[in-house]
């Protein structure tokens, strides 16, 4: 397609935030392959808020580029391309944890992931009792709370974009006002699954994102300032303390501060020849291109790999911890690989009638 944009490096950074939140999930279900739990990381919710920082980033540049293209933005079509790329992979999975779980085992909690609001279940729902299959069957759906945020955003940002006059405006309120929100909420001390439900829902995530994808849009020369070595390094060195649990500043804006450094990021891959780490190679591109199947497949594959790893003895621990990862880490990768090949890949085909920019990035 003559009007296909790449953005270079946004799938390796996609992979990032993939394996982050793969390695958190492993280190806190050890205990299912018979091994203490590893310290609890902040990298897969940090991770997440990488996600969200990127799609709020690729959705709006992209909307805003048909609109520089066609004058309008067709929402049909936007929905259409959200529908094909989530909705069959989500579908698919949960049923097969349904299956798994036990189909007369099915509560009704089960509805908030059908109606893909399970956001909404983790803040006011919580687990309905104690039991080892509901909690195993949390803990393979648990993730899915993100996914219900993304199409929530999604409903809509396109009008957002559509209808709003004073768009820069908006993309700069909107985070101001989520957090000032979460402030709010926490002086006068709202019930704590409100303040969950406000966590969880990271719209403001997702608009800095989309006004990342603003600014580089109208002065994508302006933003050159940041192709600083000194910047970059900061911001990778940012990352390096947040993969070591060594970043907390207040649960109010730490995710936000996370989606601030990750445009750093984002802006130095697209908009930098000289930057100091480049994304854009063979590995990083193809896990980013699989990573929804890593992010939703992971807990099913930990669990799985579990079983099979609790039928054979193995009394030395670190040889056993080694083994988890090298063999534990392949597999989410090689079911990633054969669902994105053999079956998301026949939605992402029906994606090309309803695009109107392509973006090389977009295609996961």
């Amino acid at each position: 397609m003559k009007d296909r944009i790449y953005l270079p490096g946004l799938n390796g950074l996609r992979a990032i935030a993939a394996m982050a939140v793969v390695f958190t999930h492993m280190n806190n279900r050890l205990d299912y392959f018979g091994l203490p739990k590893a310290p609890l990381l902040d990298l897969a919710s940090y991770g997440v808020t990488i996600f969200f920082t990127l799609s709020g980033f690729l959705i709006n540049y992209l909307l805003l580029k048909e609109l520089e293209k066609t004058g309008a933005i067709d929402v049909k079509k936007f929905y259409m391309r959200r529908v094909l790329r989530i909705w069959p992979l989500y579908y698919f999975y949960l049923l097969i944890v349904i299956v798994l779980n036990g189909i007369s085992n099915v509560q009704w909690p089960i509805l908030f992931y059908l109606l893909i609001i399970p956001n909404l279940k983790n803040s006011f729902v919580g687990i309905i009792n104690t039991s080892v299959g509901t909690k195993i069957m949390t803990f393979m759906v648990g993730h899915y709370w993100s996914l219900g945020v993304e199409e929530q955003f999604y409903a809509f940002w396109p009008w957002i974009v559509r209808k709003s006059k004073k768009l820069v405006r908006f993309l700069i309120l909107f985070p101001i006002v989520f957090i000032l929100m979460k402030l709010v909420l926490r002086i006068f001390h709202a019930p704590y699954n409100i303040l969950v439900f406000v966590n969880y829902t990271r719209f403001g995530c997702l608009a800095i994102g989309a006004l990342g994808a603003y600014l580089y849009f109208k002065n994508s020369d302006k933003l050159l300032i940041l192709n600083k070595k000194g910047i970059e390094l900061a911001a990778w060195v940012f990352f390096v303390i947040v993969a070591f649990n060594k970043f907390h500043i207040t649960s109010i804006i730490d995710h936000e501060i996370i989606a601030v450094f990750t445009l750093i990021i984002i802006f130095n891959q697209i908009n930098n020849p000289n930057k100091l780490i480049s994304l854009e190679n063979k590995l990083f591109d193809y896990l980013g291109k699989i990573s929804f199947g890593l992010y939703v497949y992971n807990p099913l594959v930990i669990y799985l790999m579990a079983i099979l790893f609790n039928y054979f003895t193995i009394e030395n621990k670190n040889l056993k911890l080694v083994l988890i990862y090298l063999l534990v880490i392949p597999a989410i990768v090689l079911v990633a690989h054969l669902s994105y090949n053999y079956f998301e890949k026949r939605f992402l085909k029906l994606k090309i009638k309803y695009i109107t920019v392509e973006s090389a990035a977009s295609k996961s």
